[in-house]
Order: structure tokens, then C-alpha cells, then sequence
């Protein structure tokens, strides 16, 4: 009888643990926020250094490029550019004595990509 009693219990018991409310899930936590310093495509550092960063205005007309981010060279090429232009790649060494603030320079990433867009 009193093993009956047990299996009865304990039957109650894992009926009664069935029933407990499920945990709240836990909430979901906001997009964070891309530091200064980091650019929010690649996730690279960027130089932040004042004056080496500092140039003219737009006069190369770079944003009339942005669609481009994230396009590869071809497509680039096949925009129908008229200005200069240069292809800046990862690690790629850029002279500062070839300035030009008309010259389109579009950065790529390590498979090609367009990734920035600078006057220079």
C-alpha cells in the first residue's frame, strides 16, 4: 500500500510540475550603436586623425556615387564615370603627393567590393 501511495505522489507531483507557467523570455536587446572610429559597413577602424582626414568639400561629387557601395569594380567601371578616378585596395599604398580633390577614390575590400567613397 505504501508503495502505491509514493507512485501516487509522484505522479501528482510530476502532473502538478507540468503545469508551472513557462519562464518569461528574455528581451530582446536594441541594435548597438556603431562607435566613432568604426566604419558601419566593414566594421574596420577608421583613421580618425585630424588634419591628415581633413579635405576640401565634396569636390569631387563623391556622394553622387554612394550608390555604389558595395558594388565591385566592373560595376563601377560600367557607371559611365567621366572624372579620375582610382581604386584603393586593402593595405594599398596612396601618396599623398598625388593629391587630387577632383579624383573619385573608391575603396575596396579584400574580394573587391566598393566599401568608401573619398575625393583625392
Amino acid at each position: 500500500m505504501m508503495d502505491f501511495a509514493k507512485s501516487t505522489a509522484l505522479c501528482l507531483t510530476l502532473a502538478l510540475a507540468g503545469c508551472a507557467m513557462a519562464p518569461e523570455p528574455a528581451p530582446v536587446a536594441p541594435m548597438p550603436q556603431v562607435p566613432a572610429g568604426i566604419d558601419p559597413i566593414t566594421g574596420l577602424p577608421m583613421d580618425m586623425t585630424p588634419g591628415l582626414n581633413d579635405r576640401e568639400p565634396d569636390t569631387c561629387k563623391a556622394a553622387d556615387y554612394r550608390y555604389l557601395i558595395g558594388q565591385n569594380e566592373a560595376a563601377v567601371n560600367a557607371a559611365g564615370i567621366t572624372r579620375p578616378t582610382r581604386f584603393v585596395t586593402p593595405g594599398g599604398i596612396v601618396s599623398q603627393e598625388e593629391y587630387n580633390s577632383f579624383r573619385i577614390n573608391f575603396q575596396l575590400d579584400a574580394v573587391g567590393n566598393v566599401v568608401g567613397i573619398t575625393c583625392g
